[in-house]
């Protein structure tokens, strides 16, 4: 309520969100956040719709307790990812939805939403879309995960990049708004793809339960469980072993480790393809998905976080560790902006693994760099509190909700006037779902049957095959790592402490030194400085005096320290990484800047040239066909045009002229017979407004009631 004396709007809402999320069942970061905000709806007393597919295990459906305000719908179409599919694994397997059946949106219906809030953008998302503009409700969407770069990860696929690119773009044309989790996602999305034109772009972060997640749960108990001594130190991945979260990194750091002697240890705390390669680490211990208190305690009980995955939207596993006490080391671009380099952890550029390596040795050896950074982690982890941060979000659905009733006046197509201004949006018009991407969309899901039961046929026959001859199914993976950066060696034994190897006869130490010297200076020093020999020398003699030892003679490190790493500023404020995709031997020289449009680069595979030319003739033609419908439209419904000219000859209110909900106006002139509004009566004119929307009636909840309140 302002405190102006004049008269404003005060808004009352009754919020029934329905949320569409893929994986509702598959505890990863995506649906814990999603889980996060839906406890915070019911807590402020809303009702909430979960619609999702059938993936992972159904008995965490009610994990969290039944309540009468929550309903939860699953998809009866969705078939298993052959990729992501698991049978004999239900919390890792994924499944995919392509409509929404008509039993499905019965159930919908019946449920009521005020608004429906979109977390991941394929076909299902396409059809709920249409369902919201053909309702008119309030539609938005936050931004979990950086789909078209995981293509660039694997073999044959980085051309599905572009595709995927364009595709998701449309969808979220169609939104309110979009929330991304970090500013760095959100300079991301404008400067790669022009999202920003597309839709209101904002940043909402993400928080966790600092009480949960906390140091204070670090239990000897746990450590000895895992076979850890009180003086090891732990080195812990925390994530799904996929190829996009960068496995073959975490390898290499930690055979490079084991083949040069230092003392550690790892924990795996996972699950996904790339299992088997990790099993056979050194030094390592694979402890399989934990959840809940579980995985707060692995967390407290560890000493360093090693998480090197550069696709990461927000990086909730990252801010875990950090208010568990952590010290971190992961990638500059996505979790930059939960490390202050040097201070609580270390920020390494994508794919530099010599930076990886340095920076974790620094931490595995010095102890008081450990504590102290551990400290920090913990204070910088402390802004991020669960609760305050779902409150945002109720926020914003109320200020989704007030924008489309009073800016949009309750339709869609009032809004599209508005985006149909902007350069690049709308590129593929503003149709939903085209005639000829229905087409694909189909041809898509036709393949993917065709592939799901093809992967089952093959699995069952291999069963089958092995079971005959007795044999196990030991599914191995091709390792990750290059092989000339594969080291096997033996583990070493868990007695070997950090004393005995800095007493050792062996001129690894003054190597050790000297990264831990180039790692800390990565950020410092401006670019292309050197450091004199009497400084480090220097600092090298204070790492020598915490591990209480004299000094040895300098030699040469070899090692090739992250570059570029001082131009980072603050929140990752530097363009990110060009990806390289596997699928095409691309030169160095193919990383050119993001600015640039992809068709000017002549390096470009064919097969992304194709790709990028099968989109700009898709996008032609579905605004083609937007032309056609609304001609169709004018020339079919000219009584339609008529009534508008009418209207507003005769000076009613007309929302598709003026674009806003002038309701002052139209207070001002039922005032102006000598009669005041009562509540009733401002119910009434907003209903004729848009008498469609019977949400606005009393008997049904009012879920948005506009009431004018004269200070």
């Amino acid at each position: 309520m302002h405190s102006s004396p004049s008269s404003s709007l005060f808004t009352v809402h009754q919020h029934r969100i329905l949320i569409y999320t893929t994986c509702y069942n598959v505890l990863d970061g995506v649906t814990l956040t999603i889980r996060k905000i839906e406890q915070e709806i019911l807590a402020q007393g809303y009702s909430v719709c979960i619609l999702s597919t059938k993936s992972g295990n159904m008995k965490y459906t009610h994990m969290d307790g039944e309540h009468p305000n929550r309903t939860v719908i699953f998809l009866d179409n969705s078939i298993p990812i052959p990729f992501l599919h698991d049978p004999h694994n239900k919390d890792n397997s994924y499944h995919m939805g392509f409509s929404l059946s008509a039993a499905v949106q019965e159930r919908i219906e019946a449920f009521e939403p005020t608004l429906i809030h979109i977390t991941v953008p394929d076909c299902t998302c396409l059809h709920l879309i249409q369902y919201a503009r053909t309702k008119e409700l309030p539609l938005m969407g936050t931004y979990h995960s950086n789909i078209p770069e995981y293509m660039t990860h694997y073999p044959g696929l980085g051309w599905l990049k572009h595709i995927l690119s364009a595709f998701f773009k449309h969808e979220y044309n169609f939104l309110q708004a979009l929330y991304v989790p970090t500013p760095f996602i959100h300079r991301h999305l404008c400067q790669t793809s022009q999202m920003d034109q597309a839709t209101n772009l904002q940043v909402w972060g993400r928080g966790i339960d600092l009480e949960r997640f906390s140091p204070k749960h670090r239990s000897q108990a746990f450590r000895q469980r895992y076979g850890f001594t009180p003086n090891d130190v732990v080195l812990t991945w925390v994530g799904r072993l996929v190829p996009e979260k960068r496995p073959d990194i975490f390898c290499y750091v930690v055979r490079r480790l084991a083949q040069e002697g230092i003392p550690f240890r790892a924990l795996i705390v996972g699950a996904g393809p790339c299992e088997e390669d990790v099993k056979t680490l050194p030094n390592t211990t694979f402890a399989g998905w934990m959840s809940g208190d579980d995985l707060a305690t692995a967390y407290a009980s560890s000493d360093v976080f090693l998480f090197p995955s550069a696709v990461e939207t927000f990086g909730n596993v990252t801010l875990e560790a950090a208010a568990s006490g952590l010290p971190l080391v992961v990638e500059a671009g996505c979790s930059g902006h939960l490390v202050n380099h040097g201070v609580n952890g270390f920020a390494c550029q994508d794919g530099d693994v010599e930076a990886y390596y340095s920076s974790t040795l620094c931490l595995v050896l010095d102890s008081v760099r450990r504590n102290n950074m551990s400290e920090e982690g913990r204070k910088f982890s402390m802004q991020f509190e669960k609760r305050v941060v779902c409150q945002r979000m109720i926020e914003n659905y109320s200020r989704v909700t007030d924008e489309f009733y009073s800016v949009y006046g309750g339709h869609h197509a009032n809004r599209d006037q508005v985006y149909s201004r902007k350069e690049k949006s709308f590129h593929a018009g503003n149709t939903p779902r085209p005639i000829m991407l229905k087409a694909v969309e189909g041809l898509f899901v036709l393949i993917f049957c065709v592939m799901y039961y093809l992967a089952s046929f093959f699995v069952t026959m291999r069963e089958r095959m092995f079971s005959a001859v007795g044999i196990s199914d030991h599914h191995t993976i091709a390792a990750a790592t290059p092989k000339k950066q594969a080291i096997s060696s033996p583990s070493m034994g868990a007695t070997t402490t950090l004393e005995s190897y800095a007493s050792s006869d062996s001129l690894t130490l003054p190597l050790v030194l000297d990264s831990i010297v180039e790692v800390e200076e990565g950020f410092d020093s401006e670019e292309g400085s050197t450091d004199s020999v009497s400084s480090r020398q220097r600092r090298r003699q204070q790492q020598l005096s915490r591990l209480h030892m004299s000094p040895a003679k300098p030699v040469d490190s070899g090692l090739s320290i992250m570059t570029g790493a001082d131009e980072l500023e603050n929140e990752s404020c530097h363009a990110p990484a060009s990806p390289v995709s596997l699928d095409d031997d691309q030169s160095s020289s193919s990383r050119s800047s993001s600015k640039k449009s992809l068709c000017s680069r002549p390096n470009l595979p064919i097969s992304h040239l194709m790709a990028i030319g099968f989109v700009e003739v898709m996008a032609f033609q579905f605004r083609m066909e937007c032309r056609i419908r609304k001609g169709l439209a004018y020339i079919l419904s000219p009584s339609n045009w008529n009534l508008k000219r009418k209207r507003k000859n005769s000076g009613d209110f007309l929302l598709d002229d003026s674009g806003m909900l002038d309701l002052q106006r139209r207070e001002s002139r039922e005032r102006s017979s000598g009669s005041d509004l009562s509540i009733e009566d401002r119910d009434l004119i907003i209903s004729s407004i848009n008498p469609r929307d019977e949400r606005l009636n009393l008997r049904r909840g009012n879920s948005h009631l506009m009431v004018d309140v004269t200070i």
